[in-house]
């Protein structure tokens, strides 16, 4: 029993290798694989009222912080890939990396409190996990770098060009969907409710190409949910709605791995 752990730990170390050890890719579109761990750190202003005698308010701002783990695969098409040539009619895009790609995530665990009435607080955990289909832009630091030493007169600096080679910039926006659960209780209160509704995320950081085929890349991620409406339970209300206007914050670290490659379609 002890040993099958430890033969699937030796495996997964295997595996790693192997990708660590790949040689260069020869095609211009790929596919990956991206594991993120992070930190995310959430800020909730809460609006609502009960509205039975003898009536009280519930409203305030609180913040709290989780981890979280997030799995994306995608697509990485260099920029001047994006669309046959023929369409651009001579215009020339960089060889920057675009990338397009799915990522859900999950994990986040906030507690909140919220004053009510007299000595009366409503105590929220609120579990979140989020989809979406997110899009990165990846720009070298020698193209960011240019025109820094174009202005300053600096020369080729091969030095600094081979330190810089390996990393670049990365900025995207992403579209897609939250899951919510609240649950709450005060000693009058519940506020028990999920919440499926539009969510979106927008990010920039740094990549670091570690070999051709593996990348580590860190940064931040701002994660909008949008207010969310839930509907207030227990012996002294009368189905008041209390809503949680949340933002969330994340520092991330991430994988990515790229595993297959392909010609690009429009050759």
């Amino acid at each position: 029993m002890h040993g099958k752990p430890w033969k699937s730990g030796h495996a997964a170390i295997v595996v790693l290798l192997a990708l660590l050890a790949a040689g260069p890719g020869v095609a211009d579109w790929k596919i990956y694989v991206a594991p993120d761990l992070g930190i995310s750190g959430a800020m909730t202003d809460t609006d609502g009222a009960v509205s039975a005698p003898p009536g009280f308010p519930l409203s305030g701002e609180d913040d709290d912080g989780s981890p979280l783990l997030a799995l994306a695969v995608g697509l990485e098409v260099p920029m001047d890939e994006l669309f046959p040539r023929e369409w651009l009619m001579g215009a020339r895009l960089p060889k920057w990396p675009v990338r397009f790609e799915v990522e859900g995530a999950g994990l986040r665990e906030y507690e909140f409190r919220t004053a009510g009435g007299g000595p009366d607080v409503l105590f929220t955990t609120l579990t979140t996990e989020s989809l979406f289909v997110n899009t990165w832009v990846d720009i070298p630091m020698t193209s960011a770098y240019q025109p820094i030493q174009f202005l300053l007169g600096l020369g080729r600096q091969p030095r600094v060009r081979q330190v810089l080679d390996p990393m670049s910039l990365y900025l995207g926006i992403g579209i897609g969907v939250g899951f919510s659960d609240f649950d709450g209780t005060s000693n009058a209160i519940d506020a028990t409710d999920g919440v499926i509704d539009f969510a979106w995320n927008t990010g920039m950081g740094l990549n670091y190409q570690l070999t051709d085929r593996v990348a580590l890349s860190g940064g931040y991620r701002y994660v909008g949910l949008g207010p969310q409406s839930i509907t207030l339970t227990g012996p002294v209300n009368g189905g008041d709605d209390v809503e949680f206007d949340t933002h969330i914050h994340e520092f991330r670290f991430q994988v990515r791995v790229r595993v297959y490659e392909f010609l690009s379609p429009w050759r």
